[in-house]
């Protein structure tokens, strides 16, 4: 395992999972390349809340691969605290913990246990002021639509997004986005959802996706349990797969938010030189 890869696989895992947060209007594609301009209203966006549940806590373990230049695979254990936190714990070899990340309302935490270094920084280091939150990060992770800054799509925030359908698939675009950007979720008749799409202003193709599979009704309604991710970070392109197992919901889940006394911390330009190295 090279030197730098435990802490830059923890950043890259949040750098991909934050990069959401700069958007504007701009036309859907399609998955078939097509696209369309024609708005349905109430039953789409209707069939799709119904599809969410409602949740508090989860724990759940898996596996993720990370393509930064080098590549990594590891095993990992996630627990969140709904609208407060994500603690994403790596465990490649024995179950021994190697690394983690914690994301909090306002606070990124990277601890890589191997090499005792860590760091702190603000969430805004990674979301260049964007209002995303813990909310729309965590409806990344499960794959559950949301309006950025404000939640999880639910019947209060209905009227702020635009449904376009296109045969079997629904695209449900935010109505209010952000300069440069725009971003739009597809999903399938039935509700599941099939990617996340970020894409420039003006432009046809996304420079950013999220593909969702293994969506699974849940007690928090449909979960996608496997996720993959394409991006750029710092001009260097990047992308990672993501499994669950079974999710357990709304028991006691431990946060650890310690750094351990002697690691060395590491500032913003030591971790963005991880990036072009």
């Amino acid at each position: 395992m090279k030197n730098k890869l435990i802490i830059l696989s923890l950043i890259t895992i949040a750098a991909l999972l934050t990069a959401c947060g700069t958007s504007r209007q701009a036309a859907v594609t399609l998955p078939d390349g097509q696209t369309t301009t024609t708005t349905t209203t109430g039953d789409p966006v209707d069939a799709v809340i119904a599809t969410l549940g409602d949740w508090q806590t989860l724990q759940t373990g898996g596996n993720i691969t990370l393509n930064a230049g080098s590549n990594f695979s590891s095993s990992i254990q996630v627990r969140m605290v709904r609208d407060q936190a994500i603690y994403i714990s790596l465990r490649p070899m024995l179950g021994i913990e190697v690394g983690k990340l914690l994301i909090t309302a306002d606070s990124l935490y990277a601890v890589d246990k191997v090499h005792k270094r860590y760091v702190a920084e603000k969430v805004s280091l990674l979301t260049a002021g964007i209002p995303v939150t813990v909310s729309d990060v965590q409806d990344i992770f499960l794959g559950r639509p949301f309006i950025i800054g404000q939640g999880s799509l639910s019947v209060g925030l209905k009227q702020q997004v635009t449904a376009t359908s296109e045969g079997s698939r629904i695209v449900l675009t935010a109505n209010e986005q952000y300069k440069g950007y725009g971003y739009a979720f597809t999903l399938d008749k039935a509700g599941r959802i099939v990617s996340l799409d970020i894409t420039p202003a003006g432009g046809s193709t996304a420079d950013y996706q999220v593909k969702y599979g293994d969506v699974r009704r849940t007690n928090a309604g449909n979960i996608a349990h496997s996720i993959k991710v394409n991006a750029t970070v710092e001009k260097k392109k990047l992308d990672f797969s993501l499994t669950f197992k079974n999710i357990d919901w709304n028991g006691n889940v431990k946060i650890d938010r310690n750094i351990p006394g002697g690691y060395t911390r590491m500032n913003a330009k030591d971790l963005f030189n991880l990036f072009s190295n």
